[in-house]
């Protein structure tokens, strides 16, 4: 089983990721992941746009895009849910905190050098200006992308012709036959 808790979202090359991991699973061996979908931080995209301020995160994949990568890398019977969650902070200083832990910015605009003491307090600022809510807390909302599938066994295309290598005829050799 390959277990990935909120790290997909993470990666410039996700369908990389999801072909290594297909190659290390067995058959009937089970994917299971979540992710980061693309209504995360809408709220703070919408903080940023306003500002003329480059996004503050990549665009996260949609969950259906999630299922069609994970036959691509030739997993089976892929199956994709998702929620929304939201979550609150009582000071931007901590809400910060917390938005560091979920992985770096991705996006291809993003700032390139460091920013100052003197913009992270404007933008202390702003967070708190902008996204606390009546009852005093500020609230991000973030779309989580919960998807599994299967490595299915091995299959033979039924073509004119196949190309089938060593390994993978070994191990057609190998498998016990069905017997009903």
């Amino acid at each position: 089983m390959v277990w990935a808790n909120m790290s997909l979202h993470r990666t410039h090359d996700p369908a990389q990721w999801l072909a290594q991991w297909f190659a290390a699973l067995q058959t009937d061996g089970m994917l299971m992941f979540s992710c980061l979908g693309p209504d995360s931080v809408r709220e703070l995209r919408r903080v940023y746009a306003d500002l003329g301020w480059s996004a503050p995160s990549q665009e996260f994949t949609d969950m259906h895009d999630w299922g069609d990568m994970t036959i691509a890398a030739g997993f089976a019977e892929p199956v994709m849910d998702m929620e929304r969650i939201t979550l609150s902070w009582s000071s931007a200083e901590r809400m910060l905190a917390e938005l560091r832990t979920l992985g770096r910015n991705l996006h291809p605009a993003r700032s390139l050098h460091t920013n100052g003491r003197k913009w992270r307090e404007r933008w202390l600022a702003l967070m708190d200006e902008r996204l606390r809510s009546p009852d005093g807390r500020l609230k991000l909302s973030f779309e989580v992308i919960y998807g599994h599938a299967i490595r299915p066994e091995l299959r033979v295309p039924l073509e004119g012709t196949a190309q089938i290598g060593l390994d993978q005829m070994r191990g057609l050799l190998s498998r016990k036959p069905n017997r009903a």
